[in-house]
């Protein structure tokens, strides 16, 4: 049953003055993306005893995303604004965002912690699907980290097939291998989440996954920090401390975050991706990943 607009409302009228006043920092990117590594890694920086945190805050609700898949489905196209819904579909979007929020903030979910420059507590929420209702969020006094993931290893991913069984009529409906399908998901909700931030008086930052490896995890996390969390201390301190709890001390080099089995899965793959088509060959450079070209025979 779809959620009252006026009861929404009242909620959204009630918690509008909470999160508003909460540091509130959004991690969002496609599903097996990384979006639990950047949230680590940023609840890592300068936290002070930081609990335990449930990688599903629970924001991309059903509700949220049944909402906007209805809308996706007719007008075969990712949101990039507000305008992609009706007034009321907003209202009542807003509604399910803040009530969320709101529920996150009261601590009955669990969540992330960061330290602000102040020293205040900063509120983590990470879910990828917060990249497509970025426009409804509320935005006072938040930030955004989108983190990117090379589209042929996302789409290998355990967690990749949602996007394609949500989406996929409208947005891929030829008949090609579904691996060929979630890769062209994967630039069409990475173009449309660049587009929205475009949009969006927001401070962000886009990050890749494989930059939270080796020599390069630090400066990205600084990168990171720099945008989300400005005055972010002992960033070396908090490489070390989430490469340890990501079993990658020791065996990827010092200060690597990200596996390196996650890194360039797809060449291992019996899956193959000669035929990917040109949105994202696109995609695939824009985010500096090399696309290997189909060698041409050579006429005999």
């Amino acid at each position: 049953m779809r959620p009252s607009t006026l009861i929404l409302a009242a909620v959204c009228s009630h918690a509008a003055q909470e999160t508003s006043d909460v540091t509130t920092i959004f991690v969002g990117g496609l599903p097996s993306s990384g979006t639990r590594v950047a949230a680590e890694a940023l609840a890592h920086l300068g936290a002070r005893g930081w609990g335990d945190a449930a990688w599903d805050s629970g924001v991309g609700c059903c509700e949220a995303m049944g909402l906007l898949a209805r809308r996706v489905r007719s007008a075969s196209e990712l949101p990039t604004s507000r305008a992609f819904l009706s007034r009321s579909d907003s209202a009542a979007l807003d509604g399910i965002l803040r009530k969320q929020l709101h529920t996150y903030r009261r601590g009955r979910l669990t969540k992330f912690h960061a330290r602000t420059a102040d020293g205040g507590e900063a509120l983590l929420v990470k879910e990828p699907e917060l990249s497509l209702l970025l426009p409804w969020l509320p935005l006072s006094n938040a930030s955004y980290v989108h983190v990117v993931r090379d589209g042929r290893d996302q789409a290998l991913g355990a967690s990749s097939g949602w996007p394609l069984e949500l989406f996929g009529e409208a947005l891929v409906p030829d008949k090609r291998p579904s691996h060929l399908r979630k890769l062209t998901i994967w630039a069409i909700w990475n173009t449309a989440t660049d587009a929205t931030l475009a949009n969006l008086a927001l401070p962000s930052v886009v990050v890749r996954l494989e930059d939270l490896r080796g020599k390069r995890a630090a400066s990205t996390l600084r990168r990171m920090a720099d945008a989300v969390l400005p005055g972010a201390v002992n960033v070396a301190a908090a490489v070390d401390a989430l490469s340890g709890d990501l079993g990658t001390s020791g065996k990827e080099g010092t200060g690597s975050l990200a596996r390196k089995d996650t890194v360039a899965k797809w060449r291992r793959s019996r899956h193959r991706f000669d035929a990917m088509d040109d949105l994202s060959k696109r995609a695939l450079r824009k985010y500096g990943y090399s696309v290997r070209e189909r060698r041409r025979r050579k006429p005999s």
